[in-house]
């Protein structure tokens, strides 16, 4: 009867890996949504929690890179805080991701979006380029 206490395929967890060095970002386990208009998938991060938001959005960055756990393990979050320059998304703020294996660019973190990009705060966004 090990058929029966064997989990589907579809149930199991899927790894993303870097493009670039094939280290893993992320996993199903962590999946949020995707969005296919900007070429993403969004995965959430516990061990990695944004810092808490005041009132007004801050533009000063985070005095170090963090090295985030759990969703995306081997990425790092850029310190500096830019000013996405992507059609529709005037007034967000983001945090770059970077693998920490070969430097390859993989994504951004949205930190202060307008209200339609509610959705992507403080979540992982993964360009699908970047990935496997």
């Amino acid at each position: 009867r090990a058929e029966q206490r064997a989990e589907p395929a579809d149930l199991l967890p899927m790894v993303f890996l870097c493009a670039g060095c094939k280290r893993p970002v992320g996993d199903t386990l962590s999946w949020v949504s995707n969005d296919e208009e900007a070429g993403c998938i969004l995965l959430r991060s516990e061990s990695c929690p944004a810092p808490p938001r005041p009132p007004v959005c801050r533009v000063s960055p985070p005095p170090h890179p963090r090295l985030c756990a759990g969703a995306a393990g081997s990425v790092s979050v850029e310190p500096e805080r830019k000013v996405s320059k992507r059609p529709g998304e005037c007034g967000c703020m983001v945090e770059t991701l970077v693998c920490s294996g070969c430097s390859m660019t993989l994504g951004n973190i949205y930190r202060c979006t307008p209200k339609h990009l509610d959705y992507k705060r403080d979540l992982f966004c993964f360009s699908v380029d970047s990935i496997e």
